[in-house]
């Protein structure tokens, strides 16, 4: 009974966060946050709020990191448009006592050149860069065999030109698998969540709590799809579609659409290669391209992990 009443709510809380009024992103704070930095979520449309269980959970919804089995590792790196490069290096660790938590740590880079510096008479003043550094500790617990409960803490460090910023958000997150390969999530960003600059005026810009829920189902050995919603008080609700298929044991190919509105949106695909490193660690490549909204060229993204 507690399980239909939990999958009840989340779906109630998927069909309530569809209703939000809104259009867009643009001209919020946080846009680094929501570029996201999962390489399998990517290629997937980013739909992978209920499928999640790796270090990309420290993104996605920390609620995943309750039914992570093994120690992992992961690195990332991606090429964007616009000059834009992101960079992270994450890691979880089931706990070794009877309390089935698991903890994760990460820390996420975008960094922006090439910004051309003027003054208010139009003058040249050179080129500018934007760095983000964010460090996450995010932590999950399984209070059931069939749920999942998570957290994700950030501290954030700002550079634009000679300014900078400091700021924290939080993340909380649920998982639940009612039946077998039935998954649903939900998780809130930014419940806490701001920046605050380090100028005479003293600016504070608070982050727009973004929801997110979504349904998946997963056929072991064979692959798995999801569907997503996400959106904020400010924004009109973004749908994001996306499948996996495992050809081979070792090798898996990935596919997804984020609709941004009913008249644009992004195509995304992937692929995840896995070897036996040594004998008890296999190590994982993912790749990723999502292709632009706007118009440019679009974005490739490459991870490696390691699974213990």
């Amino acid at each position: 009974m507690t399980k239909k009443i939990l999958t009840m709510l989340l779906l109630s809380a998927l069909f309530f966060t569809v209703t939000a009024d809104g259009w867009d992103g643009g001209g919020y704070p946080g846009a680094s946050l929501r570029l996201g930095w999962s390489v399998r979520a990517a290629g997937m449309g980013r739909a992978m709020v209920a499928l999640t269980n790796t270090t990309e959970a420290l993104e996605l919804n920390p609620a995943g990191l309750a039914f992570a089995v093994d120690p992992q590792g992961e690195l990332f790196y991606r090429k964007m448009s616009l000059d834009r490069n992101q960079s992270s290096a994450a890691g979880l660790y089931p706990l070794p006592f009877d309390v089935r938590a698991t903890v994760a740590l990460g820390w996420y880079y975008l960094g922006v050149g090439g910004i051309d510096g003027r003054d208010q008479s139009g003058n040249r003043l050179g080129e500018y860069r934007y760095d983000e550094h964010i460090a996450n500790f995010a932590f999950g617990l399984r209070p059931a065999e069939w749920l999942g409960l998570g957290v994700t803490a950030r501290a954030m460090f700002t550079t634009l030109a000679e300014e900078t910023a400091t700021g924290g958000a939080v993340d909380v997150g649920v998982q639940a698998n009612p039946w077998a390969g039935l998954h649903v999530g939900l998780v809130a960003r930014n419940v806490i969540g701001s920046y605050k600059w380090k100028t005479a005026a003293a600016t504070e810009e608070q982050l727009p709590v973004e929801y997110a829920a979504g349904i998946g189902y997963r056929l072991d050995g064979i692959g798995s799809v999801e569907v997503d919603v996400v959106t904020t008080d400010e924004t009109r609700p973004q749908w994001r579609f996306g499948a996996e298929y495992w050809i081979t044991p070792t090798f898996a190919v990935r596919g997804g659409y984020e609709m941004m509105d009913f008249a644009a949106g992004e195509v995304s695909a992937g692929a995840t290669m896995v070897t036996e490193f040594i004998e008890g660690v296999d190590l994982s490549l993912d790749y990723a391209f999502r292709s632009d909204n706007f118009n440019v060229v679009g974005s490739h993204a490459v991870a490696l992990s390691v699974a213990f």
